[in-house]
């Protein structure tokens, strides 16, 4: 499919966006068509549910073209959260709400690349905003939270998996304590109480543990995101932890 801007099943397509009975299905064909002039267009609309959905579709897209123009809404207070999202999945980098320096860094950088993470620098910029200095390399990084009550918790960072398509993963876990069947169904249940992540059994030193584990595309890792997760694994594997040891496992 074309995607110039006059090319009527396109044209077809932005109208719908406007009704919410077919916003979903139309989008979503915006995006298979890779239709970045158009969705580009839809952020100058006057109707928010239409400039949000061109805002979600440039995000998957990470389509480096609606830089310049989301920066824009960000200057508006469209969308903010959204528009900030997008602009940090796009381009690999995180500056919030600050729009001037969104502008400093496209006129710095180009803002035209396409984003590829960089593991240490990821690491880095993660420790700073979870005030801990993390110890590994490579593919592999190691945080030790300070908890309430005196505890600490250790959370491993692996990058450089992939999935069964290819795309690269980022895998992170923290050990809660020997994996005892009596505790199984337990720990099963508390999966259907948590919001993401999940509790799990892998072998450490040849013994099976329990362990809180959460995956994410590489793609939609920042170092916000990822310090949020680092501190949610932390204090939920903590937790269970001191249930089934009464210890702090430092």
């Amino acid at each position: 499919m074309s995607q110039s801007n006059d090319d009527p099943r396109l044209v077809e397509l932005v109208q719908k966006l406007r009704e919410p009975r077919t916003r979903r299905a139309a989008r979503q064909e915006l995006v298979a068509a890779r239709a970045v002039g158009p969705l580009v267009q839809c952020l100058e609309s006057r109707n928010e549910s239409v400039v949000w959905a061109a805002v979600e579709s440039l995000d998957e897209l990470r389509a480096t073209e609606a830089v310049a123009p989301l920066i824009q809404l960000l200057e508006r207070g469209t969308l903010t959260l959204d528009v900030c999202e997008a602009l940090t999945h796009i381009t690999g980098q995180d500056f919030g709400a600050d729009a001037k320096r969104w502008r400093d860094w496209t006129a710095a950088d180009g803002g035209d690349t396409a984003p590829r993470l960089d593991p240490t620098q990821c690491v880095r910029q993660t420790g700073e905003f979870l005030g801990v200095e993390p110890t590994g390399s490579d593919t592999s990084f190691r945080f030790k939270l300070s908890l309430p009550g005196d505890r600490t918790q250790k959370v491993t960072v692996y990058f450089g998996r992939k999935d069964a398509e290819g795309d690269e993963l980022v895998v992170i876990y923290s050990e809660c304590g020997p994996a005892d069947e009596r505790h199984y169904e337990a720990i099963l249940r508390k999966n259907m109480s948590i919001p993401a992540g999940a509790f799990a059994i892998r072998d450490i030193d040849e013994n099976p543990h329990f362990v809180m584990v959460d995956t994410m595309a590489a793609v939609s890792v920042t170092p916000s995101v990822l310090a949020k997760k680092i501190e949610s694994i932390a204090a939920r594997a903590d937790s269970v932890e001191y249930a089934l040891t009464k210890q702090d496992r430092r």
